[in-house]
């Protein structure tokens, strides 16, 4: 069986601008190249707020890097374009080409400006994740305990109105909270693009049970994320597949089957010892098809679960 991946989330169209680097082919976690093993790829890029910068700068910031990517996407046309609605997506993979979704990665970049949602859907953006540190004009991150702004609860309304999916990683427990009546008052799913399970590794980055259960009841997708940090406790051995394979595990006997995706976090984190970029996936694959789940069941998580949400909701 050849695989095909569709992933929910990297930080690749970062790291190629701070680089000034290809696509096609560099030292990123993401190439091309590397991502050649597939029959068919999809990616989600998600632009970061650089911490270091302030709000409006990391908005100034998000225009370079994106107008970057767009012009690297050009310049790779003959194998990668640019997605944002589910018909471009499947175009793309029926001419052979990689799929590109471009995302955001802190809505602190709004600023407090609801307006800019018009800029990030025109720019393509589908789904954006509204924290990543600290306490911002949006709401509280995982590392603290407050929940949505007045501010970050209009973002999410904007989001669900304007057809960019909300995404909760990084969001406090409290955030997520503060979303679920808002996603309910809507029937619209929100994402969890990746983060894994707090019953199975007890990491504020990592998400609780009734809030997987959520996304799963509207129809959204959580991706499992390779941050070792948030797969095991690293003070007492390196991450390997198996702790992988245990939140994969925990997220199925939620009921999770058609949920669970990869939003590996390429070029966002370090990454497990035995996995170096985005064709090293694959060696999950045959953890999994070791451990008997069959080709169907790693087709849904490699790929199926995402697409067909895609399918439905861009």
């Amino acid at each position: 069986m050849k695989l095909s991946l569709f992933d929910t989330h990297c930080d690749t169209a970062y790291a190629l601008y701070c680089r000034g680097a290809s696509l096609m082919q560099n030292p990123c976690h993401v190439s091309l190249e590397k991502a050649a093993c597939y029959e068919r790829y999809a990616q989600f890029y998600a632009i970061w707020s650089n911490r270091q910068l302030d709000d409006e700068a990391c908005w100034l910031q998000f225009l370079k890097i994106s107008d970057y990517f767009h012009a690297e996407l050009e310049r790779n046309a003959h194998r990668a374009v640019q997605v944002t609605t589910a018909t471009e997506l499947e175009t793309a993979w029926r001419e052979g080409k990689h799929a590109a979704i471009l995302a955001v990665e802190d809505a602190r970049m709004t600023a407090g400006k609801a307006e800019r949602l018009d800029e990030l859907k025109a720019r393509g953006v589908r789904y954006l994740t509204l924290l990543w540190g600290g306490n911002t004009c949006v709401g509280g991150s995982h590392d603290t305990k407050n929940g949505l702004t007045d501010f970050g609860k209009a973002i999410v309304r904007g989001c669900f109105e304007k057809g960019i999916i909300p995404d909760v990683s990084h969001a406090s427990e409290q955030a997520v909270d503060d979303l679920l009546p808002i996603a309910y008052e809507y029937g619209k799913p929100f994402i969890a693009s990746h983060s894994n399970s707090h019953a199975v590794y007890g990491h504020t980055r990592n998400l609780r049970d009734r809030h997987f259960t959520a996304v799963k009841e509207l129809g959204g997708i959580v991706g499992i994320s390779l941050c070792p940090e948030h797969l095991t406790d690293t003070s007492l051995r390196p991450a390997a597949p198996e702790d992988i394979f245990r939140h994969v595990e925990h997220y199925l006997a939620l009921g999770g089957e058609d949920t669970v995706g990869f939003g590996a976090d390429w070029d966002g984190t370090d990454l497990p010892p035995e996995i170096s970029h985005v064709g090293d996936l694959t060696r999950v694959a045959k953890f999994m098809a070791a451990h008997n789940y069959s080709d169907n069941l790693i087709e849904k998580i490699f790929w199926k679960n995402t697409y067909q949400f895609v399918m439905k909701n861009l």
